[in-house]
């Protein structure tokens, strides 16, 4: 995956396009299919949540503030 990973920002039109991706879910595919990588899916209850787009952060800002006030995060990670 690392040597992907240097293709793909050693590519000019990645590097030029800021909304260029690395899709990690296709090349974890890509890896189970040549054989080279084996994945275990894990059950949770937890909802995923991110940031998209610059308006997206005070939302998760607020979602991980409750997960540290319930307890289930910790305040300080580092």
């Amino acid at each position: 995956m690392k040597n992907f990973f240097k293709a793909f920002l050693s590519d000019p039109k990645n590097m030029e396009n800021l909304k260029s991706e690395f899709f990690i879910p296709l090349m974890v595919d890509k890896l189970i299919n040549d054989g080279t990588a084996t994945v275990e899916v894990l059950d949770t209850t937890s909802k995923w949540f991110g940031v998209t787009y610059p308006e997206d952060r005070q939302s998760v800002v607020d979602k991980i503030q409750a997960l540290v006030n319930a307890g289930e995060y910790p305040a300080k990670l580092f």
